[in-house]
């Protein structure tokens, strides 16, 4: 009988399934297409199939993000979303395989969001179902910047929202969190173009800008040519945009996740503080691709910052050790 073991991370953007022994085996978009037929919606495409008709739909159909800022929005929805990137990853045969989960959770859920994150997983039918905080997930992978014993400072800066959390040996201490994330830094770019050139844009076209050229270097000299609606002529009109232009919604979005930091440092204890004054900061999360990140957060935290490699997938590829080690689960699952 097949065995597979699977961690599930359900990011506002993209959904992330790292298969133990195999490493990551899908990630595609959380978005959903749906279909009015008569009164009601169906689903029509889901995932990678969704997002290639993004733009090209007609006014029946809807576009749909059933989790929002690491939140699920639509339970039924998100069922039907994990049920198919699941059944992409798991080969059904005659004999129905044993499927065992680890859910990557965010810190911030309450009751009422954890229980709906429960309700996904344990409706779908897992032999074996674990929930466990992302940030944990992550300090379980064999990096340089992690001391056993000290206490560390992870920050994940996602789509939705930035996550922050001092981990001593796999245990949150401390934990908290800022609607601050690349989602917000798409908006502030195109808001900005709208407000300073009259060029309207889509959040899409936002992210591709921020993905090639946004930067945290006042002397980046980066560019590229961009497709926009003008507003002057109300005409379309491609133009050139660079990075220095749009350097200061992108700044403005690090430096309210800079000063979420410095409040949370703050408020720990001295020996806390002292260990990550020692050990410096580990961020990840997609927002960490961000150019000049590193620096522009020494500079002000004066803190050792490291951006690590995969940073996107940081959150799950520390459920190779919880799968092969089972009283490290247990002992992760209740000390958080």
């Amino acid at each position: 009988m097949a065995i597979y073991e699977l961690c599930v991370d359900l990011g506002s953007n993209y959904t992330t399934i790292y298969k133990r022994g195999s490493g990551v085996v899908l990630r595609e978009p959380s978005l959903i297409l749906l279909e009015t037929i008569g009164k009601s919606m169906k689903v029509s495409k889901i995932g990678i199939d969704a997002q290639r008709v993004n733009g090209k739909t007609s006014s029946s159909e809807v576009f749909v993000k059933p989790i929002i800022e690491g939140v699920i929005k639509n339970v039924d929805l998100t069922k039907k979303m994990v049920s198919h990137f699941i059944n992409k990853v798991v080969n059904y045969n005659l004999v129905k395989p044993v499927i065992k989960v680890i859910v990557s959770l965010p810190t911030s859920l309450n009751q009422k969001q954890y229980e709906d994150y429960k309700d996904v997983f344990y409706s779908i039918g897992f032999a074996k179902i674990d929930f466990v905080y992302n940030c944990v997930c992550a300090s379980l992978v064999d990096l340089p910047y992690f001391s056993i014993g000290k206490a560390n400072l992870l920050v994940n800066i996602g789509a939705g929202k930035t996550e922050i959390a001092s981990v001593v040996n796999n245990k949150i201490i401390s934990a908290c969190s800022l609607n601050v994330g690349g989602n917000l830094i798409d908006k502030s770019i195109a808001e900005h173009l709208q407000k300073t050139q009259n060029y309207t844009i889509s959040t899409n076209i936002a992210c591709k800008i921020k993905q090639e050229i946004g930067s945290l270097y006042e002397t980046d000299k980066s560019n590229m040519e961009i497709l926009v609606h003008d507003g002057n002529t109300n005409s379309p009109l491609t133009t050139i945009v660079t990075a220095k232009e749009l350097i200061k919604p992108v700044y403005e979005c690090y430096f309210k996740i800079l000063q979420t930091i410095q409040a949370f440092l703050n408020q720990c204890s001295p020996e806390v503080a002292q260990d990550i004054k020692n050990e410096g900061i580990v961020v990840y999360g997609g927002g960490s691709l961000i150019t000049g990140l590193e620096k522009f957060f020494k500079k002000v935290l004066n803190l050792s910052v490291f951006v690590v490699d995969n940073p996107e997938i940081l959150g799950v590829i520390g459920s190779e050790k919880l799968f092969s080690n089972l009283s490290l689960l247990q002992k992760v699952i209740e000390e958080n």
